[in-house]
């Protein structure tokens, strides 16, 4: 079920940047300037680079022989402050879409898969006793593991990237606010950015959904 949760996924984002695409050249073929979106500007899910996104929202960012993966805002937004993880270890080896970690806050833990395939060379140990770097900078110091790649370039096709990558995020953040906020409170703060711990605030059957529906995960 994961499995096909996956594939259709990857298919509707190939769609939408198929759109995406086809918009970009009616533009350039009419003249018109097409609008630049920024991953440094300010605002909700704004990011500090462009990594590649898996959709159980870990990122993948390729640096030199190696590629850094953590956590996306979104998914640390949802689990809260992070209190503690269980990750890999070095010499592991994980396989593209394969359960990676674990963050954990009270009662609840979010499951995520890895973005790529390849073998464990470095974690980041500062987390064990910082987890919550996790949170104050998911796409910087709250890094997670670093793994030397295998099919990179099949991997990278699997993932989102830039523009697509951000029409993805704010829909999802987008689809979270409209499903919950009527019936568990206030979810966004003003300007619509999520709250912290904003799964807090769902009741276990309403976790286990969005665990299926957001992360790809179900227990066996």
């Amino acid at each position: 079920m994961v499995a096909i949760l996956f594939i259709l996924t990857v298919i509707v984002f190939l769609v939408i940047d198929y759109i995406i695409r086809k918009r970009e050249a009616r533009i350039t073929a009419t003249g018109e300037q097409p609008v630049k979106e920024s991953y440094k500007k300010a605002g909700p899910m704004a990011l500090v680079s462009e990594p590649y996104f898996h959709p159980t929202h870990t990122w993948a960012r390729i640096t030199d022989d190696t590629v850094t993966i953590g956590v996306d805002e979104f998914a640390q937004k949802v689990i809260g402050r992070v209190q503690r993880l269980d990750i890999p270890k070095v010499g592991s080896y994980l396989k593209q879409g394969d359960l990676v970690w674990r963050l954990f806050h009270g009662k609840r833990n979010l499951p995520q898969s890895s973005p790529v395939e390849g073998e464990v060379v470095e974690i980041n140990h500062a987390l064990f006793n910082h987890p919550n770097r996790i949170n104050t900078s998911p796409y910087n110091d709250g890094w997670i593991l670093r793994v030397k790649p295998v099919s990179l370039r099949h991997n990278l096709k699997n993932l989102l990237h830039g523009e697509q990558a951000r029409r993805w995020l704010e829909t999802v953040r987008s689809q979270f606010v409209m499903r919950f906020a009527g019936h568990v409170g206030p979810v966004c703060q003003d300007g619509g950015e999520l709250i912290d711990g904003a799964g807090e605030l769902l009741n276990e059957a309403e976790w286990t959904e969005i665990l299926q529906e957001y992360f790809m995960y179900e227990e066996n």
